[in-house]
């Protein structure tokens, strides 16, 4: 009877625990810390008020001033402010610029005299009286996928700068500082009023060479220019550290402001002497799920330390081994000369551009490359990066989503990414040349290689040859993202189409706008010209979802550009009961400037009709259903083909004699998925790779396409 009763006692007190368990405030959880904390002060900005363009919100002022205004909070006693530029990091000391206290009355400043044309972060915390365990929460320190918790501004641009600094006689320990102080033009159209200059000479009393960012303990030189530097014109700077990036200014310091003080800014690499190729060793970190059950080694932080290393010269040579996987985890940038190859010539190892998904499962793990980068504190010039070659891999997006496949991935939004994509607040970069060779892509779904920013971009030369496209595009229900490479020109000296050359290889299937783009009708430096080959390629089913998918869509090219096309395969092919249209275009020039001109012959398509006649694959007179190569107000075809090498009959594309039917070309050219009515196939934009070789019959092997050696040689 005693057990009975105790058990009864201990389900009554376990009953009584769980009732009053449930009734205790939530407020009684919380430390005392939680419980006294200040409340966060914000910026006023629209993402805090809901109004845009209120005048009294945070703003940059005075092209360069930045105006912060805040709500106060009962009880402060006062409040600390901090700020970074864009690529800073919260974390790292020397990137915090500004770190100040103001008194609990002060609710608006004016930070004045901030680096031009780059992108500021601020922050704000209200202090407690209560000492520091209860000053609040930081506001503005959010990451990028918290627009609503950061305060970001970017100053205006500082205009007409004269060219009076340059740098030469680059060695790996010294260089030359020129200083041209002649002025040219005092239009204050073209030159900022803000620069000094007494008879007809800018005034000039000091240089200052510091390190950059990515090796920013270096020590710093300060020239004092003495009568007889100034006359010779140049000054010689000695003790520098090989490797290194060193930021070069000219300053007149009669002026009050210090980013008014300087010149034209330059940034110069240091030589160094290039060591043996690097071996990157094949390790699997297995604390890593997504690693280990890919047997994939991690590249992007020894790509990123590279940039860092001034032990390792640029065009520093990294091998892969041949057969095995590697991945990148995060954006890897690219502003530092490289080679990226196989250790074994034919054999290519693979590198998963992301591996898995994101933390909240929504979409893939899926980074890319980056040229150029942002500024850092103190970098307000150009960058120059040598050649970057990528030679025998094979790139893959593993786990990318797009508009055909999606329903494979329930919860998980389609895939924006590249191989390749410019930071958009990228300072003004030169890159002497971008070359792929022998290498394979796919999974990438928004676009190859893309510019974008308000800043100069120059490429001298970009190379692609001996390269498979697969398995990419397919952004949205037509298709669409971007353009295979795409510029978005802001700056009348942007030139990624110097010299571009793409010539034996393969796009199968890929759905991008155009194979390259730029739109922007500039005023175009002279020293833009435009210079395009595409020559021994095939496009099987390329850029044809939905129309005005142009090959070339260059409609304001600078006078004396080139294009020059030749021997490209170009074919159209579904199966019975597959309803996908075929749109494949030409080019899209609107203006002709003086000294455009064309060299466009043999290029060769597969016929209108399958095998049997009862499937049409195009209509047209030639593949291109709008605005073929021969288009006479926007294409060669021009002013009756007289832009042409070879005329106007050279500028088409053609069939041959007797026309061949992919099929009867190919092994199995056919998409494995189809179109039928509205509905799209998951596997509608994967191809039998294997099935694109060329088959051994006298059709074949008789045929121009054949003889003349047309299209991607790897298929014969």
């Amino acid at each position: 009877m005693k057990n009975k009763i105790l058990i009864l006692n201990l389900v009554l007190a376990s009953m009584l625990a769980l009732v009053f368990n449930a009734c205790k405030d939530p407020i009684d959880e919380l430390t005392d810390e939680e419980r006294n904390r200040s409340f966060m002060a914000v910026f006023r900005t629209q993402a805090n008020t809901g109004k845009s363009g209120d005048p009294l919100a945070s703003q940059v002022v005075n092209t360069n001033d930045m105006y912060l205004v805040w709500n106060g909070i009962n009880g402060a006693a006062g409040y600390r402010i901090q700020m970074k530029v864009q690529s800073g990091s919260w974390d790292i000391p020397g990137d915090i610029l500004w770190d100040t206290i103001v008194g609990p009355e002060v609710l608006k400043l004016t930070k004045r005299d901030l680096q031009y044309s780059t992108k500021h972060n601020f922050a704000i915390q209200t202090l407690s009286p209560r000492g520091e365990v209860y000053h609040s929460k930081w506001y503005g320190k959010g990451d990028t996928g918290h627009n609503d918790e950061r305060a970001e501004f970017e100053m205006g641009e500082r205009r007409g700068i004269p060219d009076v600094v340059s740098v030469g006689n680059v060695t790996e320990n010294s260089l030359r500082v020129f200083f041209d102080l002649t002025v040219y033009n005092t239009d204050p159209a073209v030159l900022n009023p803000g620069f000094q200059h007494e008879d007809g000479k800018f005034l000039i009393d000091e240089i200052l060479v510091q390190p950059a960012s990515v090796n920013r303990n270096l020590p710093s030189q300060k020239i004092t220019l003495t009568q007889a530097d100034l006359a010779n014109g140049y000054v010689d700077v000695a003790g520098l550290s090989s490797n290194a990036l060193y930021v070069v200014n000219g300053l007149n310091n009669k002026v009050k402001r210090y980013w008014d003080r300087l010149y034209n800014t330059t940034m110069v690499r240091m030589k160094g002497q290039v060591g043996a190729p690097i071996l990157i060793p094949h390790i699997v970190d297995n604390t890593n799920t997504w690693a280990k059950q890919h047997n994939a080694s991690r590249l992007d932080t020894i790509l990123n330390n590279y940039l860092f290393d001034n032990t390792l010269a640029e065009g520093t040579i990294f091998m892969l081994e041949a057969g095995k996987n590697y991945y990148i985890n995060t954006g890897t940038v690219i502003a530092k000369g490289f080679t990226l190859k196989s250790n074994t010539p034919g054999t290519k190892p693979t590198v998963f551009m992301g591996l898995g998904y994101n933390e909240t499962n929504t979409g893939a793990v899926a980074p890319n490359f980056q040229l150029g980068r942002p500024a850092q504190a103190g970098e307000i010039g150009s960058i120059t990066v040598g050649d970057v070659i990528f030679d025998n891999i094979n790139f893959e997006a593993p786990y990318t989503v797009n508009f055909f496949n999606q329903s494979l991935s329930p919860g998980k939004s389609i895939t924006g990414n590249y191989f390749i994509n410019q930071h958009s607040a990228s300072m003004p970069f030169t890159c002497s040349k971008l070359e792929v060779n022998n290498c394979n892509f796919q999974g990438l779904v928004r676009g190859w290689f893309r510019t974008q920013g308000s800043n100069r971009q120059v490429i001298e030369n970009i190379i692609i040859q001996n390269s498979l496209f697969h398995d990419v595009g397919m952004y949205d229900v037509n298709g669409r993202g971007y353009a295979f490479i795409t510029g978005e020109a802001k700056s009348e000296k942007t030139n990624i189409f110097n010299n571009v050359v793409i010539r034996n290889n393969s796009f199968i299937g890929i759905s991008y706008d155009q194979l390259m783009r730029e739109n922007a009708n500039l005023n175009w430096a002279p020293s833009v010209v435009w210079n395009v080959t595409i020559e021994n390629n095939t496009f099987l089913n390329a850029f044809s979802i939905s129309n005005g998918r142009f090959l070339i869509a260059h409609p304001n090219a600078p006078a004396n550009s080139k294009y020059t096309i030749k021997k490209n395969l170009f074919i159209a092919v579904k199966a019975a009961g597959d309803d996908r249209p075929f749109f494949q275009s030409g080019l899209n020039f609107t203006t002709y400037r003086p000294g455009l001109s064309f060299d466009i012959a043999d290029n060769y398509s597969t016929s209108a009709k399958s095998a049997n006649n009862a499937i049409d694959y195009y209509t047209s007179a030639e593949i291109f259903n709008n605005q073929p190569f021969s288009h006479n107000s926007r294409g060669a075809g021009f002013n009756g083909g007289a832009l042409n090498v070879g005329g106007l009959e050279a500028t088409k594309v053609i069939t041959g004699p007797t026309p061949i039917a992919p099929e009867n070309l190919m092994v199995d050219p056919y998409p494995k998925g189809k179109k039928v009515g509205a509905n799209w196939d998951t596997n509608a934009h994967l191809y039998n790779l294997n099935g694109i070789r060329f088959k051994n019959t006298p059709e074949v092997q008789n045929h121009p396409i054949y003889t003349k050696g047309i299209g991607d040689p790897r298929w014969r």
